[in-house]
C-alpha cells in the first residue's frame, strides 16, 4: 500500500509540474506562446481513458483481473478505468472486430499470440513507445526479449511480463507410502523415470502413477531449441534425433507396467485430475500451469526444479511469458504504454509476486526470489523450483507452429498405444503438419 501512496505522489507531482510548464503561475498559458506538442501530450494524458484489457490467456475472472491488474492499474493512474473482456472463444476476437468493439490491449501468452492476436492483424509494433519512454528492456528476461523480438520480426509487439512456471509438482504422502525418497532439483531425465519406476505400483486396489507431462507444452518449450516450423520454408520435419529423443523419453514413462495408457490418461486434462482429486500421480510436470491452493487443497505437497537432460547440464524449458499486447486499433497509445510498462515494472510486480498470484517475466533476482513469501500456502515450499535458473534459447515463431505442435501429440498417442515405433511416428506427424500447413496457406 505505501508503494502506491508514494506513486500517486510523485504522478501528483509530475501534473503540478506539467502545469507549471504550460502556465504563467495564473493557470493561462502566455500570450503568444502556444504549447509544444509534447506538453498538450501530456496535459491529454490525464484526461479520462477508458482501456479495454482482452484476456487473451482465457484463464482469468473479471474479479481476478481486478483484483491482481486493475485496481493497481487505477491506483497508479487514477484518470485510467480499466474494463475487462472475457475470453469465450478463439474467434472472440474477430467478433469484438466486426462489432467496432476492439480491444486496447490483449494479454496473451506466447503460445496463444498466433490465435487471438496475429490472425486478425491486431498486433503493432511498440519499439518508438519504448524509445520514447525510455523503457529499459534489460529489466526483462533476456531470453523472453528475444522470443518477442523473433515473434515480431525484429520490433516488439509486446513486453513480456508474467511467466508461466515449470515446476514438477508432487505429492508427498505417495512418496511417504512406499519409502521412497522425494524428488529433488537438478535430477535429469534419465534420474526422475528412475524414481517414476518406485513409486509406479498397486497398494490394495489403487493403482499408483509415479510421472506424467503435457506433452505438447513440453514440446513447445523443448530444451533442445528445435523449431516446430522451418521459418525460410513453412514446412515441418521431425525426422531428426532429438525429436526422437524428446518424443521416447516421454513416452518410457507411459509404458511402465501398470500404467495401462489410454488417449485418456495421454491427456492434460486427466493428468490434472489424477493428481489434484484422484490423488494417484505422484509427480506431474504441467510444464506451464501455477495451480491453486484450492486445487492443491488437502494435499502434502511441495515442487522440484523442471528435469534436465544430460548433455545440457543446467538448461531448464524455454520461456514461455504472458505478455501485454497493445493493439493495432487502439487510439490511446501513449496512455497504454505507460500502464503496460507499469505492469513490467518491479514496482507494480512485488507485491503480487509476494502473493504468489504469478510468477515473473522480468530479469528481477528480487522479484525472482520472493514468490510466495507473503501467503501461507507457499511457507516451506521449494519456490525457486517455480522458475529454472537458466532459459533454453527461444525456437522460431511462425503462424504455423500451432499446426506443428498438435500433430506431436498425435505421434506420441501413435507410439505408445498403437505401437508404431517413433520414427514411423513423427514422420507421418510431419506429414499431416505439412499438408495442414499447406491448406492453411490456400486459404
Amino acid at each position: 500500500m505505501i508503494m502506491f501512496k508514494k506513486s500517486a505522489l510523485a504522478l501528483l507531482s509530475g501534473s503540478l509540474l506539467i502545469a507549471a510548464a504550460c502556465s504563467n503561475g495564473s493557470g493561462q498559458q502566455e500570450p503568444g506562446k502556444a504549447a509544444k506538442p509534447e506538453e498538450k501530450e501530456a496535459v491529454a494524458k490525464k484526461e479520462p481513458v477508458e482501456l479495454v484489457f482482452y484476456d487473451g490467456v482465457s484463464d482469468y475472472t473479471e474479479e481476478r483481473f481486478m483484483r491482481e491488474i486493475g485496481e493497481p492499474i487505477k491506483k497508479k493512474f487514477p484518470h485510467v478505468t480499466p474494463r475487462f473482456s472475457p475470453f469465450t472463444k478463439l474467434t472472440q476476437v474477430q467478433d469484438l472486430i466486426s462489432a467496432g468493439q476492439p480491444p486496447d490491449i490483449i494479454f496473451a501468452s506466447s503460445g496463444l499470440f498466433n490465435d487471438v492476436i496475429n490472425k486478425y492483424n491486431m498486433q503493432t509494433d511498440i519499439t518508438p513507445l519504448i524509445q520514447k519512454y525510455k523503457y529499459d528492456l534489460g529489466k526483462i528476461d533476456p531470453v523472453s526479449v528475444d522470443m518477442m523480438k523473433e515473434m515480431s520480426k525484429g520490433g516488439m509487439y509486446a513486453l513480456p511480463t508474467l511467466m508461466s512456471p515449470s515446476p514438477i509438482y508432487y505429492n508427498k504422502d505417495i512418496f511417504d507410502k512406499f519409502g521412497v525418497p522425494y524428488p529433488k532439483d537438478n535430477m535429469t531425465w534419465d534420474d526422475l523415470y528412475e524414481l517414476s519406476k518406485k513409486v509406479t505400483r498397486k497398494d490394495g486396489s489403487v493403482q499408483y502413477y509415479g510421472f506424467m507431462v503435457s506433452f505438447q507444452h513440453l514440446m513447445v518449450r523443448n530444451q533442445f531449441s528445435l523449431n516446430m516450423v522451418d521459418p525460410a520454408t513453412d514446412t515441418t520435419s521431425f525426422a531428426d534425433e532429438k525429436w526422437n529423443k524428446m518424443t521416447a523419453n516421454v513416452a518410457r514413462f507411459f509404458e511402465l507396467p501398470g500404467v495401462e495408457p489410454t488417449q485418456q490418461k495421454l491427456s492434460a486434462g486427466t493428468m490434472r485430475d489424477m493428481f489434484t482429486k484422484d490423488k494417484t500421480l505422484a509427480m506431474l510436470l504441467p510444464v506451464s500451469t501455477l495451480y491453486t491452493e484450492k486445487e492443491l487443497g488437502g494435499m502434502n505437497w511441495d515442487m522440484a526444479a523442471f528435469p534436465e537432460f544430460k548433455e545440457l547440464p543446467g538448461v531448464g524449458p524455454q520461456p514461455y511469458p504472458i505478455s501485454f499486447y497493445m493493439t493495432a486499433t487502439n487510439k490511446h497509445r501513449d496512455v497504454s504504454f505507460e500502464v503496460i510498462a507499469f505492469l513490467a515494472s518491479e514496482e507494480y510486480q512485488l507485491p503480487m509476486v509476494k502473493q504468489g498470484q504469478f510468477p515473473t517475466a522480468l530479469a528481477s533476482e528480487t522479484l525472482r526470489n520472493s514468490f510466495g513469501q507473503d501467503t501461507a500456502m507457499y511457507k516451506g515450499k521449494n519456490v525457486k523450483a517455480m522458475l529454472p535458473a537458466k532459459y533454453a534459447k527461444a525456437s522460431a515463431f511462425t503462424k504455423f507452429n500451432n499446426l506443428a505442435r498438435n500433430q506431436l501429440q498425435y505421434a506420441l498417442e501413435a507410439n505408445v498405444l498403437q505401437k508404431k515405433d517413433v520414427n514411423t511416428a513423427l514422420r507421418e506427424a510431419a506429414e499431416r503438419a505439412n499438408a495442414a500447413i499447406k491448406a492453411e496457406k490456400a486459404k
